[in-house]
């Protein structure tokens, strides 16, 4: 990437909307839009205060034609998102303005923005740590307020914070152990082995707090899948439906009525699942029931979470007993449906005729909603494994990151254990230097433009 120059591109969704904004970055932002930018007051865009809105029009510079009214937000380095000079041209929302509009700034002197690229620049100009970054895009994807809530945690620095923090105080600890080297006369004096391995042990503590209280960000991020499995007519149409309060699969007493899947997304304590209703699993004679039955036994073996459904009224049945020998009953929970036709079966008879080993077990009408709270809590328990905190000590870590940070308090374990073993005190800081650096990864630290280039490629081309 070069920084000299300026990059445009359309910042908001295509389509037809109020307003679609065309965004450029870099030293001739002001100077390219203010060649697209006319107004009735003559306004010249780089004379112009930072941080003001000016109303006129995006005119084509060859053929002096107006192509759309707008309003141009100027924006001055160093306070704007990349600590560049920005420039925001607010037009209609139509798909013609927006992409005319870009045209002629890119005819102008600017180059297409690669994605993600302003927030890389925010990143490379120092506006943003790499942990902020990678929060933005998760603020774009969130699905719901509490993912939005943890990735403006993130982007307000709670990460990068945590990260500065462990990484001064391993700065400290090293500078003592130079001053050790250079000095091994003194070496008890300046610092004791005793004191060096508390200190490491804090540290190696506050890491594994952070790990424990963490939570994957892809749970957030993409969703949970839950398959609705069962025998035809125990209620899982139903269940659909009355989870998503709204009805959305059809409901009927004939048997063989859902003949394939059917996946819907819904929210359940914030946390965003896509539930897929699937065919009554039995022995059919029909061949597109067949596919059917085939694929509910596919989508309960993908599945993070199945919900095998039993009608209480009907009681247990050998095609029950059937799907119950081919779930993973530590992923599924035994759902008693109809308790609002009778409810006399214990959870002690059941588990007698079902089995043990569930994740859990759960009385529900699904038509009239009774238990459904349960239910909802029970899936919710079993995604954050009992844990569901939305205090200020929850917080989201993908796979790169939980590793990465698994590996630093390695490094502070290893270190300890030098010291006790009595190894030389340079030794003990190979272990210590290598954990500072893992940290420093995660602050974006020593990067390659291949990996910097991976980190950004997922996100819209406009942010």
């Amino acid at each position: 990437m070069k920084e000299e120059e300026t990059i445009a591109a359309i910042s908001t969704p295509l389509g037809r909307s109020g307003i679609g904004i065309v965004r450029l970055s870099g030293p001739e932002a002001l100077g390219i839009a203010g060649k697209l930018f006319t107004s009735p007051d003559g306004i010249d865009l780089t004379e112009v205060e930072s941080h003001t809105l000016h109303y006129g029009y995006v005119q084509d510079p060859r053929e002096k034609k107006e192509i759309d009214e707008v309003l141009v937000s100027v924006m001055k380095a160093p306070r704007t998102y990349t600590r560049e000079d920005v420039a925001e041209i607010n037009c209609h929302g139509g798909v013609v303005p927006l992409r005319e509009t870009l045209e002629l700034a890119l005819d102008a002197g600017a180059r297409p923005a690669e994605p993600g690229e302003f927030t890389k620049r925010a990143f490379l100009n120092g506006r943003l740590t790499l942990d902020q970054a990678k929060s933005v895009k998760d603020i774009v994807d969130s699905k719901t307020r509490f993912s939005l809530e943890l990735s403006l945690d993130r982007l307000e620095g709670k990460f990068s914070d945590f990260l500065s923090s462990l990484r001064e105080e391993l700065t400290a600890i090293m500078a003592e152990i130079e001053t050790t080297i250079d000095f091994p006369d003194y070496e008890e004096s300046i610092v004791t082995r005793e004191e060096l391995e508390e200190k490491l042990s804090e540290l190696e503590g506050r890491i594994q707090d952070y790990l424990a209280n963490s939570k994957d960000g892809k749970i957030l991020k993409e969703g949970h899948k839950i398959a609705v499995l069962g025998r035809p007519n125990v209620g899982k149409s139903t269940l659909l439906n009355t989870l998503l309060r709204e009805e959305r699969a059809i409901v009927s007493s004939t048997p063989g009525t859902t003949r394939d899947t059917l996946e819907e997304e819904l929210e359940i304590d914030g946390i965003p699942f896509r539930v897929t209703d699937t065919a009554g699993i039995r022995q059919t004679e029909g061949e597109i029931e067949k596919q059917g039955v085939r694929r509910a036994k596919e989508q309960g073996r993908k599945s993070d979470i199945s919900l095998l459904l039993v009608d209480v009224n009907s009681g247990v049945k050998p095609e029950d007993l059937n799907i119950a020998e081919e779930v993973d009953k530590g992923k599924t929970i035994l759902v008693l449906n109809k308790i609002d036709l009778v409810d006399n079966l214990s959870n002690r008879e059941i588990t007698a005729k079902m089995g043990s080993g569930w994740a859990d077990l759960v009385k529900l009408s699904a038509k009239e909603g009774q238990g459904l709270k349960n239910l909802e809590s029970s899936i919710t328990e079993l995604v954050w494994g009992g844990e569901v905190r939305k205090d200020e000590s929850l917080v989201l870590l993908n796979v790169q990151e939980k590793e990465l940070l698994k590996r630093a308090k390695k490094s502070l374990a290893d270190a300890r254990e030098a010291l006790r073993s009595g190894r030389s005190i340079d030794l003990v800081e190979l272990d210590i230097r290598e954990g500072r650096k893992d940290l420093g990864k995660l602050l974006g630290e020593d990067l390659t433009d291949e990996v910097l280039d991976r980190v950004f490629s997922d996100f819209c081309v406009g942010k």
